[in-house]
């Protein structure tokens, strides 16, 4: 099974402002107030949109909330509480970046398991890091303590939360490749895999800021090319070259038989079939046009998608670039969808 872990840069980040909002809050030598300048620090050093904004000030409010009551009245399940909280704190923000950047959405088990560990993560500092706080006073200030102590709080809470990242099975276009290309001929099979890599070019190239709106009709395109390459592989099947020659000496071999023969009723019947292999013959070379076309738009396709990536190298943070070639990718895939539509009651006639 492929395992992957997405957006690791989203995680990093996070990492370091609960370790900053933790250590800023630990200053006051309370774990309290560290996991509420954890929750906080969200805010001030992720900066979201404006749409992720209100969830994201909510979810920071509430964590912030719960930990100022494990500071006035302390219980046995605070601290897990808390944990789980920032947890959740850590899942709006994964899910909210992930919805812009068009990625598919959390699982419930992942979203369960990061705020149990989350949780862990906090219950377990509650328990040591007050002695290593005590510890540390003993050597130095006990501000530098307390902060010491809420930056390891806020760490271990955001690197509990790594299930949010990791992802099971893999890529669904890469998956239809792999599946796809024994298939293929030589030729369809080269541009399938063409562009296959042009997607994980342009997807490398694709800058943080960009969302769905860049990523998505990438995808799509991908995957329209694919499904194209596996429908002019059925055209081809229908569509060959012997086959065609076979039936144009057929068809000439009828002729000769209805001129030669004497009889009148058996020249109509060789006539008769010989009409009905022609009309096989043009439906071979219709199949055949349907594929030279599709042959040639899937070419066009993926020179697309390869230009996808060298204008996103060139100019990552020019915003009419990237909306340019989000037309463009979007006209591509609406072709390739007329395109492959043309194509099917080619193969159906030819497969009844």
């Amino acid at each position: 099974m492929d395992v992957r872990f997405e957006d690791s840069r989203l995680f990093e980040r996070a990492a370091a402002s609960f370790a900053i909002g933790g250590a800023a809050g630990g200053v006051a030598g309370s774990l309290a107030m560290a996991a509420t300048g954890s929750a906080l620090a969200i805010l001030l050093l992720l900066r979201p949109e404006k749409a992720c904004l209100g969830r994201w000030a909510a979810a920071a409010g509430c964590c912030a909330a719960v930990a100022i009551c494990w500071q006035v009245a302390p219980l046995a399940g605070s601290p897990a509480a808390c944990g789980a909280m920032l947890g959740l704190l850590l899942t709006i923000v994964r899910r909210d970046v992930a919805a812009e950047r068009g990625a598919a959405p959390l699982s419930p088990f992942a979203v369960a398991l990061a705020a149990g560990l989350s949780a862990c993560a906090v219950v377990t500092g509650a328990a040591t890091l007050p002695h290593l706080s005590a510890a540390l006073a003993t050597i130095g200030p006990t501000w530098v303590a307390g902060a010491l102590c809420g930056g390891a709080l806020g760490l271990w809470t955001a690197l509990a939360a790594a299930p949010l990242h990791v992802r099971l099975g893999g890529d669904a276009i890469e998956e239809r490749f792999a599946a796809l290309r024994l298939s293929l001929a030589p030729e369809l099979r080269a541009l399938a895999e063409r562009a296959v890599i042009a997607r994980r070019n342009a997807s490398r190239a694709v800058p943080e800021g960009a969302g769905a709106e860049v990523r998505a009709p990438i995808d799509s395109l991908t995957a329209a090319a694919l499904d194209l390459a596996a429908r002019a592989a059925e055209v081809s099947r229908a569509s060959a070259p012997e086959a065609e020659e076979h039936l144009r000496q057929r068809v000439s071999d009828l002729a000769q038989r209805a001129e030669s023969s004497g009889d009148g009723p058996a020249k109509q019947s060789y006539l008769r079939a010989a009409d009905a292999l022609s009309s096989q013959l043009e439906h071979l070379q219709r199949v055949r046009r349907v594929r030279e076309r599709a042959l040639a738009r899937l070419h066009e396709e993926v020179a697309n998608l390869e230009r996808a990536a060298l204008t996103l190298l060139d100019a990552p943070g020019s915003a009419a670039e990237l909306q340019l070639l989000h037309e463009r990718l979007r006209d591509g895939a609406t072709v390739l969808e007329e395109t492959g539509e043309i194509a099917a009651p080619a193969i159906r006639a030819r497969l009844e």
